[in-house]
């Protein structure tokens, strides 16, 4: 049957967590067999926080970097994501069928866990088990209720990753318009009649959505870690996470009041340490050690890697080139005294298939001899990969500087940017700023260098109505056809519809109620 991942429930089986979305939906757990007991939420939770490490790593944050103003493609590349950085994407690129196949089956997961927990009595000795320890049992309908929090929690993370890829930025003027948002389903309901799979929603309703299963989310998730996550409380969704979220959603959603207060929340909890000096940043990128995490997902086996976020940036093999370098661009709003140069670039000599040799700055945040590759994963699998950092301090600072520049509280605005950039720059010096639109480009460019590569530059620039321009180059002889429009002088406007990624044709095509985004 053809791919429907808004209905389709992939492969839910106890303890198995790959993903074949070419399943027939009727093949899924029967309903009398699956989510009865304790044990069987464990191991749905599972299902939940696996897929987890692949949405927040390798291509899903790599391919919308690509597509902006930070890398330029090297000569004789691999053309890995070389349709998106030329801006020649279409409906039937398959980057994005990974992307909303990949969410869309989080979400039916989410689906199934919400629908068939609201069917059990937690009181039923069957379910929760029948140890005499009271202790135990209170414990264990913490936990389970804390895994249906997770499930809302992660529908509407899924919710909001897919209307930022997929949908235009949130603008209340627009965001009621019909087929804006995301086609979604909050209820487990494998069908294989089309006539029944969800037409898109507007972003209005995406965005409602987000905001109730957020809040059906918040009493169910406990204020301390339980016995389940006491030895990594970053493992798992928190109340610190589901803050962290709310400002992200807020910023995203204009609610500048919202995401300043949100941000600062957990800014002024004292709870997580911005790095003190470089070593502590190479540390936090390197060997996964984050004071600045809040939510932080570990990889103890090889069976639970996330994507090689850094493979498209260096070298794979010794005297090779790597895919992409950072763009000269980029490269000048960096300065010698900027603590994150040592974590974030080497310089590296390079040769290109056509002979071309040049000394640059390499992107080296995920570098090949990473601390899971030392540890964990000695095997090539191992190799650029790091623990997802899906919320940091960092970007709460990022979020509250910019929710009060736009505002009109620039003393606030500030004061959140200068106390980021003290941890960030050699000998910083407070900055004062005259007015909101100077604060903002100085945030711009903050932002731009704090989140590289973490699949958030194309987000930014939507939200804030830039469009891609590259200029400049670490040397043009190095890089893809060089002075063209489709490299390395690309100009696209901030109305360019490209900037939203399509519907995959797959969906389109089986899904007779979608509506494909304009200017595909």
């Amino acid at each position: 049957m053809k791919k429907i991942y808004v209905i389709l429930f992939a492969v839910l089986t106890l303890g198995v967590t790959s993903c074949d979305m070419d399943m027939k939906p009727y093949d899924a757990i029967p309903d009398t067999e699956a989510l009865q007991s304790y044990n069987d939420f464990i191991n749905m939770r599972t299902g939940l926080y696996s897929p987890l490490r692949g949405l927040n790593s390798g291509g899903y944050w790599v391919a919308p970097e690509l597509m902006t103003d930070n890398f330029n493609a090297v000569v004789g590349f691999s053309n890995t994501y070389g349709n998106l950085h030329r801006w020649q994407h279409n409906a039937e690129t398959g980057e994005f069928e990974s992307i909303w196949g990949g969410f869309q089956g989080l979400i039916s997961r989410c689906n199934y866990i919400i629908d068939f927990a609201a069917k059990l009595d937690l009181n039923d000795p069957t379910v929760v088990g029948e140890e005499n320890d009271q202790e135990v049992i209170a414990s264990r309908k913490i936990e389970m209720n804390q895994i249906v929090g997770e499930a809302y929690f992660l529908r509407a993370f899924s919710l909001f990753q897919l209307a930022q890829y997929f949908c235009a930025d949130y603008e209340a003027s627009t965001a009621s318009q019909a087929n804006t948002g995301v086609a979604f389903s909050t209820v487990y309901a494998p069908t294989s009649d089309n006539s029944k799979y969800p037409a898109r929603a507007t972003l209005a309703e995406t965005y409602e959505q987000i905001k109730k299963d957020i809040e059906a989310a918040k009493p169910l998730i406990p204020a301390e870690p339980t016995s389940l996550n006491k030895t990594n409380p970053l493992a798992y969704v928190s109340q610190d996470v589901i803050t962290a979220f709310e400002a992200r959603v807020a910023l995203a959603m204009d609610d500048y009041a919202t995401a300043a207060a949100k941000a600062t929340q957990l800014i002024n909890s004292n709870s997580y340490a911005l790095c003190a000096d470089a070593d502590e940043l190479v540390d936090m990128w390197h060997n996964d050690n984050a004071p600045e995490a809040i939510w932080q997902l570990p990889v103890p086996s090889a069976n639970e890697l996330p994507g090689q976020n850094g493979v498209r940036f260096l070298p794979y093999t010794e005297g090779s080139a790597p895919d992409y370098i950072p763009s000269g661009d980029l490269i000048s709003i960096f300065t010698m005294n900027d603590l994150r140069i040592k974590a974030y670039f080497k310089v590296q000599t390079i040769t290109t298939t056509n002979g071309t040799s040049g000394d640059v700055l390499e992107l080296n945040k995920y570098p090949d001899d990473s601390g899971i590759h030392q540890n964990v994963v000695k095997t090539e699998g191992g190799r650029f990969v790091s623990e997802p950092k899906v919320f940091r301090i960092a970007e709460m600072y990022l979020i509250a500087a910019e929710a009060y520049a736009q505002a009109g509280n620039i003393s606030e605005a500030a004061k959140y940017l200068n106390e980021l950039q003290a941890n960030r720059f050699a000998d910083f010096t407070p900055q004062t700023y005259g007015n909101a639109t100077e604060l903002m480009n100085e945030l711009k460019n903050e932002r731009r260098r704090e989140m590289l590569c973490e699949g958030m530059r194309l987000f930014d620039l939507k939200r804030w109505h830039m469009g891609v321009v590259r200029n400049t180059t670490q040397q043009d002889d190095l890089c893809l056809f060089p002075g063209s429009a489709v490299t390395t002088k690309l100009n696209k406007t901030a109305n360019d519809p490209r900037l939203i990624f399509p519907i995959p044709k797959a969906e389109t095509d089986a899904n007779p109620q979608i509506v494909q985004n304009a200017g595909y």
